[in-house]
């Protein structure tokens, strides 16, 4: 699967989460692992399921009269494809905006900010960010963070 072909929706992605936790797993085993509040019939596991192999996302395997469903994908594969997603999807001027308020939002152990400082302190700078809005930077009027 390249990058330009990972597209996977939120309910998809409740059904990897589950697989990727499992290692592999049956539809019966899926389905007990999601959360009842989602209100979801196996019949929406099993259509998530195809959507996911038809999608390579996940290989299945018959094993007696059931399906077993293995990841194609690393989990933390995915995480980086759809972290560099949503940096495409950002202008380049307000991504450190997004990094930072996801830094605000999550919950981070000593480790993970002694981690976080060195990415960091590893990372190349540049001399400045640039408009990603439009082709044309001088048609943006957005608002521009430094």
């Amino acid at each position: 699967m390249n990058e330009v072909e990972f597209n996977i929706s939120n309910a998809e992605l409740i059904v990897m989460r589950v697989i990727w936790s499992l290692g592999e797993a049956r539809v019966d085993e899926i389905a007990c692992q999601i959360s009842p509040n989602l209100d979801w019939s196996l019949a929406t596991v099993k259509t998530l399921l195809g959507r996911l192999v038809k999608k390579g996302m996940l290989s299945t395997e018959k094993e007696g009269r059931k399906f077993v469903y293995r990841p194609l994908m690393a989990e933390c594969t995915a995480i980086q494809m759809m972290g560099k997603s949503l940096l495409e999807k950002v202008c380049e001027t307000k991504q450190v905006k997004l990094l930072a308020d996801m830094i605000a939002l999550s919950n981070l152990t000593s480790e993970d900010i002694a981690s976080l400082q060195e990415a960091l302190k590893n990372k190349e700078t540049v001399q400045e960010t640039t408009c990603t809005c439009l082709e044309n930077f001088n048609s943006c009027s957005c608002q521009h963070v430094s």
